[in-house]
C-alpha cells in the first residue's frame, strides 16, 4: 500500500476533553510497518525517516516503509539511531551488537577488543568522523572507527558508573554518576567533577548546545554543555506524576520532553512546558526537511503533525464522533458549528467554551445562516438564539433560507420553494407580508401546509440553495434542473449558458463586486455577471474537483471548497492555489469552512481545525537522494563505458516529498532513445531498458508535484555502450588490412596461376603446331604422292582422283583446326576417316578399318581436344600394321557415358615389342610423335582442366602367346561441360 491512510487525530483524551492541540494524523500501514512499537527515530540528511522498532529498522520515503536486512544479528529489535558526518546510519540492538548501514544492509560492526563483548550493561554509543565512542557502566572506549581497534579505555570515576553519552558535532560528552563530566576534545581530556549530582541522566543535542537532566519523575535543574563549559538552568515544569522517557530536539529553539502521557514543547531557559501531543507514550520526535513533525510511540505506532499552527478543537467530545458538517462565524469570539448528528454548538474561541443544542431528531445540519439584526441562527433544524438555552423554533427548513426586505423567510426545500411569514414576529404562522413586493402576487397559493394559509410558492420543484443579492432587489434560487433569478419588482429570468443549456447549481455566492458564483456538483464553478457567464473554473483549468461544496470571499479572492480540497481562485489572473497543501493540511476532509477575521476555520470529519492564516514554512523542493544504474547485477558508475553484451540497464530512483506524496510524479528521458519526456507515477521506483544499441546515453529524471508546487533538481546519469568488437574502428581497420593482404595474396596467386596457365596454353598451342607438322610432314606427303604415282602408273585414274580429294580435304581440315584446341567428335571422325582412307590407299587391298559408334548424343554436340586421336591411329598404322604380313585391320570404337567418352583403338599388328625391335634396327628413322607429342598434349590438357584424360595401351596375344596387336583405351571427359577459354 503506497498511500497515506490517515486515521482520526489522537487528541481527545479523558484528562482534557475540551483542550485544543495541533492537528495530528496517524499512519496506518499494517502491510508495511508490521508493528506499533517504535523505540527511536531519525530524519537523515537525505530526507528519509528511519524507524527503530521491535521488528527491526525501517526506512520511509513518503510512500512506503522498507525493512533493512541484517547480515548477522542476535535479535531484530534496534534503537540508538544515529547518522555520522559521512552520512552513514548506525544503530544498536539490546544484545550489545552495533550495526552500520552499508549497501542497504545492516553490517555487524566487529569490535577487536574482547573487553567490550564482556561488558554486562551498555549505556550508549556515538559515532564521530574517525571514532566510535562506546560507553558501559564502568568504561568509556574510544575506538578507531575504520579498524575496530580500541584507542583508549577510560574508566568511570565512580562506582555508580556512566549514565549518558552524547555528541554535538565532533564534541563528545559523557556524564558519570555523582556529577562527573567527560568532554572530548579538550586541552586535558578526562573526567571533571561538577557540583550537580544526577542519577539516570539523559542528554540531547540541539546542534547549538548539549542539554542534560534526569529522566523518570525527578525534576532537577537542567545543565547545558558547550565546548566543555557547563551551566545550570531551571528544571522543566511538568507534573511529578508524569514519567519522562526521553528528550528530543527538532531545531535550535525546539526542545521536547517525551513522556508516557504525551510530548511537551520545552523552553530550556525558563523551564516552561506546553503539552502539544497528549495521551500517548511518546518515544521520540523528529522533524523532516519540509517541517512535518513525526511522533513515535511505544505502543500505538506513528503519527505526523504537518504544522503546529493548525489547532484541532473537539466540539462534541461526548458524542464520541466529532464530524462537523457546517460552520459559520458570528463575531471574532464566537462561531457556530453543526454536526452530522443534528447538534448545533456555539463555540467561544478565546475561552474555548461550548453551548450545545441537541435537537430532537439526529438529522445532519445542512446550513447555518446568522441574522445580525435579530441575532439568531437559522438552520435546517430550526431557529436558535444563543442568548437562550432553548431553541426559538424547531422546524425543518429544508436546504436553505434567507429573509426578504419584510423579514419574511424564503425557504428552499426538497419539493418546493416558498415564502413564510416573519418567524420572529408575533404571528409567524400567518400569511406573509407582501407589502411592496409585487413578485409575490403572481405566485400566491391557497391552503399550503394548512387550510386558509396563503403563501407565495415559486415552483413545486426540488431546490438546493437560495441567495439574496447584496442590492436587495432580487434573489436567486438553484433548482434541481435550472437556475432562476427573481426580482421583487415582479420579473423572473432563467440563467443559462450561451447555448441555452441549463445550469444546475449546488451552492450560490455573490461577491463584493456583485458577481454571482454558481457552484455545481459536476461542472465546476461558473462566474456570472448580468445573467451571463464570464468564466468557468473546472478540473481542466486548475480545480481539484468539479464538485463545489461551499464558496467564500476574502481580500478580493474566491475561496472554494470542493470534495477534494480547499482552493483559492484569483479571478483576475486565473491562478488557483491549493490551500490545504500550503497550510500543511493535505489529506484533511473539509466539509465546510468559515473565514473568520483572524482565522481560517475548517469543519472537518475529526473536529474543528483552526489556522490563523499562516501557511506552513515548507521547503518547496523535492529531495532526490537516489539514482543508480545496474547492469547484470552490478551497479554502474556515472559515465561508465559498457561492453556490447551489457546492454540491459535498470535505473532505480527515489524522490521524497512528505507534504502530498500522492501528488508526486516523475518525468524522464533517455537521450539516445527518447525524443520527448515521459511521465511515471510516484509509486514506480525503477525503469528497465533492454537491448540498447551501441551509443552514448544520458538518463534524465526529475520529480515534481502535479499541482506545480514542488520540483526536484534534475538528476542525470551518463553511460555509453560500446559496439561489438567487429564494429569498432580498430577491428574494422584490422579487417581492412587483412582483407588488403588477402587480396594481395589472391592477386599474387592469381597472377602466378595466370602466368602458369598462359604458359600451358602456349605449350598447348605449340604441341598443336607439332601435331600439325607431324600430320603434314614430308614423309607423309611423300608417301601419299608416291601412292598417287603408283596409281597413275597403273592407270587407276579414278582412285587417284579420290586419293587427291581426300588428301586435300585432310590438309584443309588440318589447317582449319590449327587455331582450335577443341572441336566436335564429328569433325574428329571425319579427319580420322580421311587419314585412314589415305593409309588404305597405300596398303592397297590388305588394309581395312572400321569406326563403331555407341553414342547417346549427336557427335556434333560432343567436344573433344583437336588432333588427339589421329596420332594414336597413325602410330597403330605405322608401328603395328605396316610390318604385318597379311590382312591388316584397325577398329575405332566410341562409346558415351555420363562421365565422358571412351575411345578404343584396336589393331591386329605386330605388337609393341616387335615394333620396338624393328625401330632399334632402323635408327635413322625419326622418333614417333606418339612418344612425345601425344604425352605432352595430354599432360597439358590435364593440367588445364579439372577432369583428366586417361589412356592405356594393352598388348594382345593369340592362343600361342604370340603378339596379335594392341588395344589403346582413352577416356576423354566432357569438355562441353568443363569449358576453359583457350
Amino acid at each position: 500500500m503506497r498511500y497515506f491512510i490517515f486515521l482520526i487525530g489522537f487528541l481527545i483524551g479523558a484528562a482534557k476533553l475540551n483542550a485544543q492541540f495541533p492537528y495530528v494524523q496517524k499512519f496506518n500501514y499494517p502491510a508495511q510497518l508490521p508493528t506499533q512499537v517504535i523505540y527511536d527515530m531519525l530524519a537523515d540528511n537525505k530526507g528519509y525517516i528511519w524507524l527503530a522498532t521491535d521488528k527491526g529498522l525501517f526506512k520511509f520515503n513518503g510512500r512506503l516503509f522498507v525493512k533493512i536486512p541484517f547480515d548477522i544479528t542476535s535479535m531484530q529489535s534496534v534503537s540508538y539511531l544515529q547518522q555520522d558526518d559521512q552520512g552513514r546510519i548506525w544503530c544498536m540492538n539490546f544484545y550489545k551488537e552495533l550495526f552500520s548501514l552499508q549497501n542497504d544492509t545492516l553490517r555487524n560492526y566487529q569490535f577487536k577488543d574482547t573487553r567490550i563483548k564482556n561488558e554486562s550493561v551498555i549505556v550508549n554509543y556515538t559515532a564521530t568522523k574517525d571514532h566510535i565512542w562506546f560507553a558501559s557502566l564502568e568504561n568509556l572506549y574510544q575506538i578507531n572507527k575504520h579498524t575496530g581497534e580500541t584507542i583508549e579505555r577510560i574508566y568511570s570515576p565512580e562506582y555508580l558508573g556512566i549514565t549518558s553519552l552524547i555528541r554535538n558535532g565532533e564534541e563528545v560528552v559523557a556524564y558519570g554518576a555523582k556529577g562527573w563530566i567527560f568532554t572530548y576534545p579538550s586541552k586535558k581530556p578526562g573526567w571533571t567533577k561538577t557540583s550537580f549530582t544526577y542519577n539516570d541522566t539523559r542528554m540531547m543535542s540541539s546542534g547549538k548546545y548539549i542539554y542534560g537532566t534526569q529522566i523518570g519523575k525527578s525534576r532537577l535543574p537542567v545543565f547545558t554543555v558547550k565546548k566543555g563549559v557547563l551551566k545550570l538552568t531551571k528544571p522543566f515544569e511538568i507534573s511529578d506524576d508524569v514519567l519522562v522517557f526521553h528528550f528530543a530536539s527538532t531545531s535550535d529553539t525546539e526542545q521536547w520532553i517525551c513522556t508516557q502521557t504525551g510530548a511537551y514543547l520545552w523552553n530550556v531557559e525558563t523551564g516552561k512546558t506546553n503539552l502539544v501531543f497528549p495521551n500517548q507514550s511518546i518515544t521520540d520526535i523528529v522533524k523532516d526537511y519540509q517541517g512535518n513533525y513525526w511522533i513515535s510511540t511505544l505502543d500505538n505506532g506513528l503519527f505526523v503533525c504537518p504544522s503546529l499552527n493548525n489547532k484541532l478543537y473537539t466540539i462534541n467530545a461526548g458524542n464520541g464522533f466529532d464530524n462537523i458538517s457546517r460552520v459559520t462565524t458570528i463575531n471574532k469570539d464566537t462561531i457556530v458549528t453543526g454536526n452530522t448528528k443534528g447538534m448545533l454548538t456555539a463555540f467561544n474561541l478565546s475561552k474555548e467554551s461550548r453551548m450545545h443544542y441537541q435537537l430532537p431528531i439526529s438529522t445532519e445540519i445542512q446550513f447555518i445562516n446568522y441574522d445580525p439584526i435579530d441575532k439568531v441562527v437559522f438552520s435546517n433544524r430550526g431557529i436558535i438564539d444563543f442568548r437562550s438555552t432553548k431553541p426559538i423554533r424547531e422546524i425543518d427548513y429544508g436546504k436553505s433560507v434567507f429573509r426578504d426586505p419584510n423579514k419574511n423567510l424564503i425557504v428552499a426545500s426538497y419539493n418546493r420553494t416558498y415564502v413564510l411569514n416573519n418567524p420572529m414576529g408575533k404571528n409567524p404562522d400567518a400569511t406573509p407580508d407582501t407589502t411592496g413586493i409585487p413578485l409575490y402576487s403572481h405566485y400566491m397559493k391557497e391552503n399550503i401546509f394548512r387550510k386558509g394559509l396563503r403563501i407565495p410558492v415559486f415552483r413545486n420543484a426540488r431546490s438546493t440553495k437560495t441567495l439574496l443579492s447584496k442590492t436587495g432587489k432580487y434573489f436567486w434560487i438553484a433548482y434541481y434542473d435550472d437556475l432562476y433569478r427573481y426580482s421583487f419588482s415582479d420579473s423572473t429570468f432563467v440563467v443559462r449558458k450561451r447555448n441555452n443549456q441549463k445550469i444546475v447549481a449546488r451552492t450560490l455566492f455573490e461577491t463584493s463586486d456583485l458577481l454571482l458564483l454558481a457552484g455545481t456538483s459536476n461542472e465546476g464553478l461558473f462566474v456570472i455577471k448580468n445573467d451571463k457567464i464570464l468564466q468557468r473554473f473546472y478540473t481542466g483549468n486548475g480545480l481539484k474537483s468539479n464538485n463545489i461544496k461551499s464558496i467564500a470571499e476574502k481580500d478580493g479572492k474566491i475561496w472554494v471548497n470542493t470534495d477534494e480540497t480547499l482552493q483559492i481562485i484569483d479571478l483576475k489572473t486565473g491562478v488557483i492555489t491549493n490551500l490545504l497543501d500550503e497550510y500543511g493540511l493535505a489529506g484533511l476532509t473539509v466539509n465546510d469552512f468559515s473565514l473568520h477575521p483572524n482565522k481560517l476555520i475548517l469543519a472537518t470529519t475529526v473536529g474543528l481545525v483552526v489556522n490563523d492564516y499562516r501557511g506552513k514554512p515548507v521547503n518547496e523542493s523535492i529531495y532526490f537522494p537516489v539514482l543508480k544504474a545496474i547492469s547484470n547485477g552490478v551497479e554502474l558508475e556515472n559515465k561508465q563505458e559498457l561492453s556490447s553484451e551489457k546492454n540491459n540497464i535498470s535505473f532505480y530512483f527515489d524522490a521524497i516529498q512528505y507534504k502530498t506524496p500522492t501528488n508526486l510524479l516523475y518525468r524522464y528521458k533517455l537521450t539516445g532513445i527518447d525524443t520527448s519526456w515521459k511521465t511515471l507515477s510516484y509509486s514506480i521506483g525503477n525503469l528497465n531498458f533492454y537491448q540498447l544499441p551501441p551509443g552514448k546515453y544520458e538518463f534524465k529524471i526529475q520529480a515534481y508535484d502535479k499541482n506545480g508546487i514542488y520540483e526536484s533538481s534534475l538528476k542525470t546519469f551518463q553511460f555509453s555502450i560500446l559496439p561489438p568488437f567487429w564494429q569498432r574502428w580498430w577491428f574494422i581497420l584490422l579487417v581492412l588490412v587483412l582483407t588488403g593482404f588477402l587480396i594481395y595474396l589472391f592477386f599474387k596467386a592469381w597472377s602466378k596461376r595466370l602466368i602458369l596457365r598462359q604458359g600451358l596454353k602456349e605449350r598447348l598451342f605449340k604441341s598443336q603446331l607439332v601435331a600439325i607438322r607431324s600430320q603434314m610432314n614430308p614423309h607423309f606427303i611423300y608417301n601419299v604422292l608416291n601412292t598417287v604415282q603408283g596409281l597413275l602408273y597403273d592407270n587407276r585414274k579414278a582412285e587417284v582422283g579420290n586419293l587427291l580429294a581426300n588428301f586435300s580435304d585432310l590438309m584443309r581440315k588440318t589447317l582449319q583446326s590449327s587455331d582450335q584446341q577443341h572441336h566436335s567428335l564429328k569433325e574428329e571422325i571425319e579427319n580420322l576417316s580421311l587419314y585412314l582412307e589415305l593409309e588404305k590407299a597405300r596398303f592397297d587391298k590388305n588394309f581395312e578399318y572400321r569406326i563403331e559408334l555407341s553414342l547417346q548424343d549427336d557427335p556434333a554436340d560432343l567436344i573433344i581436344p583437336s588432333m588427339l586421336l589421329q596420332p594414336f591411329a597413325e602410330n597403330a598404322v605405322k608401328h603395328g600394321l605396316m610390318h604385318k604380313s597379311g590382312q591388316k585391320e584397325l577398329i575405332l570404337q566410341f562409346s558415351q557415358t555420363d562421365q565422358g567418352l571412351d575411345v578404343y583403338i584396336i589393331d591386329n599388328g605386330i605388337g609393341r615389342k616387335q615394333s620396338a625391335l624393328i625401330n632399334q634396327r632402323n635408327k635413322s628413322k625419326p622418333q614417333s610423335f606418339a612418344t612425345k607429342a601425344i604425352a605432352e598434349r595430354i599432360e597439358l590438357f590435364n593440367r588445364l582442366y579439372k577432369q583428366k584424360i586417361l589412356h592405356t595401351v594393352k598388348d594382345q596375344f593369340d592362343e600361342h602367346n604370340y603378339p596379335s596387336g594392341t588395344i589403346i583405351h582413352l577416356f576423354i571427359p566432357r569438355y562441353e561441360v568443363d569449358k576453359v577459354d583457350l
